[in-house]
């Protein structure tokens, strides 16, 4: 069984062993290791590590025509930055050794994950729904005409929209690893990884009436005489395009709970330093790429989250291979 897993661990990353060793001679792993013979089937080990990592900030983005007097259209971080922010890290997993230079191992990490609360304000969201009408009187007649034009649309009508957000992410990796020659117990390595990632993201959404802070939940339903329009409250013509309000009552609030699954790429590079003879000090650097995500969570404002899933990771940890 365990020849069984080793030979199907390392098909992921490199052609058969029987090939590369034709074209690479093994080198020790470090100076004690040299003139060695590794043994197939004895050299499981097993790892901890844990870190800290710099993970892109996400970016709630409105639709500029929803806003009022328009400002940086997102709440973190301001347009056009590209924040990051420090979470935790750590992860356990398995591996085994196929000769002085190359290794592979299976783990499953954990993040803290980024959190996100902030405000933006200038949302434009009528509170109530007043008709307009245009009233012309006629020269030679007299007669006095009224037309029904529509609703008014008033940009000075204006919500702070409140936005919360928590994120926490497992990944699996299936990696590899180069060793590089050593000396003094000192090991270099690079490395690669592939796997799936798990993302749970909660959060809201709300808006308060810039006025009075209350929550909002207008009534814009019509009274029946006016024409379902919305009309600019200056010029008296149509507002184009036509803001994406419906004529019923308002409940623009949301609840954010989704769990996303992304392709997880890796690279490392690092070194290790031997404790003892089954012991390893793992001290390295990781670059994890999950993908980039985008979801509308409210069409009449055009809030949408956005991120550019990436994680630059520093991880110290012990490698183990049992007698």
């Amino acid at each position: 069984m365990k020849r069984l897993f080793a030979v199907a661990i390392g098909s992921l990353f490199l052609a058969p062993a029987h090939v590369m060793a034709a074209d690479m001679p093994a080198f020790p792993a470090d100076s004690e290791q040299a003139g060695q013979q590794i043994e197939i089937g004895n050299n499981w080990y097993f790892r901890g590590d844990i870190g800290g990592s710099f993970d892109h900030v996400p970016t709630l983005s409105f639709d500029p025509g929803s806003l009022g007097v328009p400002p940086a259209a997102s709440v973190a971080p301001a347009a056009g930055a590209d924040a990051t922010k420090f979470n935790l890290m750590g992860d356990l997993g398995a591996g085994y050794r196929f000769n002085s230079w190359f290794r592979a191992d299976a783990t499953l990490d954990y993040r803290t994950g980024t959190t996100l609360s902030s405000t933006t304000g200038g949302i434009i969201c009528p509170y109530r729904a007043d008709g307009i009408s245009y009233t012309s009187t006629n020269a030679v007649t007299g007669v006095v005409t009224t037309t029904l034009l529509g609703y008014l649309y008033d940009p000075s009508e204006t919500c702070n929209a409140n936005f919360k957000l928590v994120q926490h992410n497992f990944t699996g990796l299936v990696n590899g690893y180069i060793d590089l020659p050593g000396y003094w117990g000192v090991t270099p390595y690079v490395g690669a990884g592939a796997g799936l990632n798990t993302q749970i993201s909660t959060g809201s959404l709300t808006y308060t009436k810039s006025s009075d802070g209350s929550s909002y939940a207008a009534d814009l339903s019509p009274n029946g005489q006016y024409p379902e329009v919305w009309i600019n409250h200056i010029t008296g013509s149509f507002v184009n395009p036509q803001p994406n309000i419906a004529f019923a009552p308002q409940n623009w609030n949301r609840s954010y709970s989704k769990t996303r699954y992304s392709l997880a790429l890796a690279g490392m590079v690092g070194f290790g330093f031997a404790l003892t003879p089954n012991a390893t000090l793992d001290i390295g650097y990781r670059y994890l790429d999950l993908g980039t995500t985008s979801t509308v969570l409210n069409a009449q404002t055009g809030a949408t989250l956005s991120q550019r899933n990436t994680s630059q990771e520093v991880r110290v940890g012990i490698r183990y291979q049992p007698e």
